[in-house]
């Protein structure tokens, strides 16, 4: 169905119910259109039903990386950093 010359007006003989049901229309085909999409990708980013959440302690990690290499007796030396992070010397 073909919605850009769709028009709600010109569909329906004018009466007290006539914006009542025009609303009940529109909202039947935007749920149609919504069902016709589903499993399409959109632009939407957000977290994805169904998948599992992990939590990756985020927090814990940074410690223990401020611990290991930057702390005031760090357990690895600079060299042992630059390699684990693949810098330049």
């Amino acid at each position: 169905m073909n919605h850009s010359n769709f028009n709600f007006y010109d569909a329906f003989d004018f009466d007290d119910d006539t914006p009542i049901f025009a609303f009940q229309v529109a909202a039947a085909v935007v749920a149609e259109e919504e069902s016709n999409n589903q499993g399409r990708r959109t632009g939407y980013r957000g977290s994805i039903i169904g998948h599992n959440i992990v939590n990756r302690n985020k927090k814990e990690g940074e410690l223990r990386l401020y611990n290991d290499y930057f702390a005031e007796n760090p357990k690895f030396t600079e060299t042992q950093f630059r390699i684990r992070f693949r810098m330049r010397y």
